[in-house]
């Protein structure tokens, strides 16, 4: 931590950080819980994704989940712009503050345009899986170097591995579109949908990277 911290801020700010990624996590839990697709299916992790549930007209709770990813990513963005997340290297430093804000930028994306507007959501969730891999690369840089323990870089490193999945899947586009699951499959979706699994595993790695920087991490320092 530098000198300069302002040790109340930075409790602060971690604070609001970790009531982002609540405000990720509960809306989206309330909504799959209640989910009746458009095939009176119930929700499944293995076969629906953040996206449906994101849905109007489909999805009960399609606002609160939504809402929860807009003002979440903005309260990560508050979180991550007052941060001064290592203790030496400046340039190391800004890139952390601008890769950190950006992810959380593309997932309050995710929420203003949610799978009913199309192209921008398929862009805005885009970003998100090309942000996570960059922003994972330079916060394990700096966990090796200087903020020890060391196995944050497992959940960084999972979820780059996730998001590199869903980026250079040749499908991705048509994926982020509204109903392609059900146009593709109906009411007989396969056991386990790969790109949908691949999604929750990708946000989960997300969550315990930023709960470690956000709790462990301060906590040790």
């Amino acid at each position: 931590m530098t000198k300069s911290d302002d040790p109340i801020l930075v409790r602060l700010a971690n604070r609001v950080g970790v009531i982002g990624l609540l405000m990720l996590v509960v809306p989206s839990l309330l909504a799959a819980w209640v989910y009746q697709g458009d095939a009176d299916e119930s929700f499944s992790f293995l076969t629906h994704t953040l996206s449906e549930l994101g849905r109007y007209d489909t999805s009960t709770l399609a606002v609160l989940v939504n809402g929860g990813l807009f003002f979440g990513g903005l309260a990560l963005v508050l979180c991550f712009s007052s941060q001064a997340w290592i203790r030496r290297d400046a340039p190391l430093t800004v890139s952390l503050h601008i890769s950190g804000v950006l992810l959380a930028l593309s997932v309050a994306a995710c929420g203003l345009f949610p799978v009913n507007v199309g192209p921008l959501h398929s862009k805005a969730m885009t970003a998100f899986y090309l942000m996570t891999p960059i922003c994972a690369v330079i916060y394990c840089f700096a966990i090796l170097t200087e903020l020890p323990p060391r196995w944050g870089v497992l959940p960084a490193m999972a979820a780059a591995g996730c998001a590199l999945l869903l980026l250079l899947d040749p499908e991705r586009d048509l994926m982020l579109m509204d109903r392609y699951a059900f146009g593709q499959f109906g009411a007989e979706r396969p056991a386990i949908w790969w790109p949908a699994l691949t999604g929750w595993l990708l946000l989960l790695f997300v969550g315990i990277w930023l709960l470690y920087v956000l709790v462990l991490v301060r906590r040790q320092q």
